[in-house]
C-alpha cells in the first residue's frame, strides 16, 4: 500500500471514543446518584464551593462528562456544549485514558503516570478523587476494585440500586444544618 493513500478513519480509535463517552457518561451521572445514595459523597460535595463546575475530558478532543454544582443540587450536565471548568481533568490523549476507564488502572495512578493533568484547585481535586473511588466501588465489580482502590469498596446500596440510580441527572444536597 502507498504511504500517500489515505485509508480513512482508525476503527479501533473511534470504538475506543465511543466506549469512553459512554463511560463518561456513566461517571458523571454515577458521581450524581453517589451523591444521593452515599453520604460519604454528599459529604464531601458539601465541601465544595457554590456554583463549582466539574469536567473530565480527553484531549485533543475527545469525550468529556461535566457536573455542576449549583443551589444545593450536584447536576450531570453530560457532555454538552462545553462550560468554563473550575475543576478540569485533562487525559492527555484517548489511550491514556481509556486504562482508566475500563478500570484496569485506577484515578491515582493515572495522574502519577502523567496519563492526566489536573487544572484547578488542588484540594478540590482531592475531594473529587475520593468521590471517584466511592463511585468506582459502586460501578466496578469487586474484582476489579481491588486492583484499582486504596481499600475495599463499602457500598451503601447494591450495584443494582446504583445502576439504576444513574437514571436520574441530578441531586438535592440537603440543607445547611440537615442531618443526611
Amino acid at each position: 500500500m502507498r504511504a500517500d493513500v489515505d485509508v480513512g478513519p482508525d476503527p479501533v480509535r473511534a470504538m475506543k471514543r465511543a466506549l469512553a463517552a459512554v463511560v463518561f457518561w456513566v461517571l458523571g451521572r454515577g458521581l450524581v446518584a453517589s451523591c444521593r445514595l452515599d453520604s460519604r459523597v454528599r459529604r464531601e460535595v458539601a465541601t465544595w464551593p457554590a456554583d463549582t463546575i466539574v469536567t473530565l475530558e480527553i484531549a485533543p478532543d475527545g469525550p468529556s462528562t461535566t457536573v455542576r454544582l449549583e443551589n444545593g443540587r450536584l447536576t450531570a450536565l453530560g457532555a454538552g456544549r462545553p462550560v468554563p471548568a473550575t475543576l478540569l481533568v485533562t487525559f492527555k490523549n484517548i489511550d491514556g485514558a481509556f486504562p482508566v476507564l475500563l478500570g484496569m488502572k485506577g484515578v491515582l495512578q493515572s495522574f502519577a503516570e502523567h496519563r492526566a493533568s489536573l487544572s484547578g484547585d488542588v484540594g478540590l481535586g482531592i475531594s473529587l478523587v475520593r468521590c471517584l473511588h466511592i463511585v468506582e466501588g459502586y460501578l466496578f465489580p469487586d474484582l476489579m476494585n481491588r486492583r484499582i482502590l486504596p481499600g475495599k469498596a463499602e457500598r451503601r446500596v447494591s450495584h443494582v440500586h446504583a445502576y439504576v440510580a444513574l437514571l436520574k441527572p441530578t441531586a438535592d444536597l440537603p440543607a445547611e444544618g440537615a442531618r443526611s
